[in-house]
């Protein structure tokens, strides 16, 4: 089975493109692209060049793509007499019998394409189909909290660029060069590349750490917090881009998206697109993309460091020290002493957003300046690494100072020192008591 919609090609003929280029409105001569199997080099790749440059002078293609073909998951030809045909129909709607086969939907065999490398042989099978549903829904599962989380926003609440945190403008930065490298990927035909993008960036970049350091402030914070504002403009910049850019693969997801968006997006020229794929493109960000090559570094070793510190949670996890990271306080020590001045200033920032111990999602941090005052017992778990290489970097775990607020569930000293809230930290007791007491209905 080939991987090319044969349908639009007439016949194999070297001189379909006169049949076609020449003869329909609204095409032109040569071809933008030719496409067809790998058996075709020699056949209508080749009879299509000789008589065009017989006859025009030049190839009727800009461009020539070939593909190899599809397999069964063990790599043989399918064929009836195996029985192991896979039927897009089938993968799409389901088998005709209850529990036969399950119903994947056009987008879950799209997303397979553009995973595959199709200048050679592809494999497919029910495994394999199993795989690409699981990563489909991980990435539906991103879009949709990402809508879920903007169900408050309006374009009128976005935080200019330069008050972001320094977390939000790296976080802009990761998505311009997404955005980048899959504009560069779909120029070049390059789909498996755009996929492999598309999924360490929702897994690992966004899930696994941005998203993960945000719901804090996202879901504890004032509902009109500059921490939790900053966060839903970079949220919207995230939900709009991934919308377009994964539209030409997953239209169906994509326009699902479109069509929940919880705020109304404008293009530049003042019109409200209906459909995502009246939305254009998205423009790339210079000033994004303009993160200082310094700070790209520094939170390089950030989320390296991160990965060392839950390495040394786990094992206070455990031991049974901590059930969650919020009941830690984690201590920091290096010799490196630009990277220590840059720990301090993250432990001390004025934005709640930028702190460590809201990078680590743990109660404190603590920045040591020497390890000879340290009482190793008050310490019990600790361990030394080496980040970037080159950087070495003391990490120490102990249990958090103070009781637990039942709000945030972070541990805090200050619990108990307000009478009117005797159980909230110092910035829960400041949200609670900024909110307005609600009218009581009237007693007829």
């Amino acid at each position: 089975m080939s991987l090319s919609m044969r349908a639009i090609k007439v016949g194999s003929l070297g001189s379909s493109w006169a049949a076609v280029l020449a003869k329909r409105s609204g095409l032109t001569f040569p071809a933008d692209l030719y496409v067809e199997g790998t058996d075709q080099h020699r056949g209508w790749f080749q009879s299509s060049l000789l008589t065009s440059i017989a006859t025009k002078g030049k190839a009727p293609y800009s461009g020539v793509i070939t593909h190899g073909f599809v397999l069964d998951e063990r790599g043989l030809k399918m064929s009836k007499s195996l029985g192991n045909v896979v039927d897009p129909a089938t993968v799409i709607g389901g088998g005709n019998k209850p529990g036969e086969a399950p119903s994947y939907g056009a987008d879950v065999l799209r997303l397979w394409v553009s995973s595959v490398d199709y200048t050679g042989d592809v494999m497919i099978g029910s495994q394999v189909l199993r795989q690409m549903s699981d990563i489909y829904r991980k990435l539906r599962g991103t879009l949709r909290f990402l809508l879920a989380n903007l169900h408050d926003w309006e374009a009128d609440n976005a935080v200019p660029y330069s008050d972001l945190p320094v977390i939000d403008q790296h976080a802009l930065f990761q998505l311009e060069n997404v955005v980048k490298n899959i504009n560069e990927s779909y120029e070049n035909y390059q789909f498996s590349k755009i996929f492999q993008t598309i999924q360490r960036f929702v897994i690992v970049d966004l899930s696994n750490f941005y998203f993960d350091a945000a719901k804090d402030r996202l879901y504890v914070g004032g509902s009109t917090s500059f921490t939790r504002r900053s966060c839903q403009t970079v949220l919207a910049a995230h939900l709009l881009s991934i919308a377009r850019v994964i539209a030409p693969i997953l239209p169906h997801l994509a326009e699902d998206v479109w069509q929940h968006l919880p705020f109304q997006y404008t293009t530049e020229d003042g019109s409200i697109p209906k459909f995502v794929f009246e939305s254009r493109w998205p423009a790339l960000n210079e000033r994004w993309l303009g993160f200082p090559d310094e700070e790209i570094i520094f939170w390089e070793n950030i989320l390296e460091l991160r990965t060392e510190v839950n390495k040394v949670l786990e094992v206070a996890r455990t031991e049974k020290l901590i059930g969650s990271s919020l009941e830690a306080k984690v201590y920091l020590h290096t010799l490196d002493d630009s990277l220590a001045a840059r720990l301090n200033e993250m432990s001390a920032a004025e934005n709640d957003a930028d702190t460590l111990h809201r990078i680590f999602i743990t109660s404190q941090v603590q920045v040591l300046s020497s390890l000879e005052s340290v009482q190793t017992g008050d310490i019990p778990y600790r361990g030394e690494y080496i980040i970037q290489g080159k950087k070495k970097i003391w990490i120490g775990v102990s249990r958090a100072e103070g009781s637990k607020c039942e709000r945030c569930w972070n541990y805090s000293p200050q619990v108990g020192s307000f009478s009117e809230h005797p159980t909230l930290c110092t910035r829960c007791h400041n949200v609670v008591g900024n909110q307005p007491i609600p009218a009581l209905a009237a007693v007829s």
